[in-house]
């Protein structure tokens, strides 16, 4: 589920990138669509996830890869 959750932000993030490069490229509304479509399905799964039933490897992952995304996210929204 991780693993998923992390790829999708690289795909956002790879899409942000596009979109920085040429905002005006119109092509990029199809892939827009797509990516919120996709948001919203990782955003269900992740609600599902209960933290207090992970085990304490579980939760170091949790937290080490949402630390990861967060980080991807600061370096490509930085203005």
């Amino acid at each position: 589920m991780m693993d998923s959750y992390e790829a999708f932000f690289d795909e956002y993030i790879a899409f942000m990138e596009k979109y920085k490069e040429n905002p005006t490229d119109m092509s990029l509304l199809g892939e827009l669509s797509d990516m919120i479509t996709k948001e919203s399905e990782m955003l269900k799964e992740m609600e599902g996830l209960d933290q207090s039933e992970m085990s304490g490897a579980e939760l170091a992952y949790y937290l080490e890869v949402t630390g990861r995304i967060y980080e991807k996210l600061a370096k490509v929204t930085q203005f």
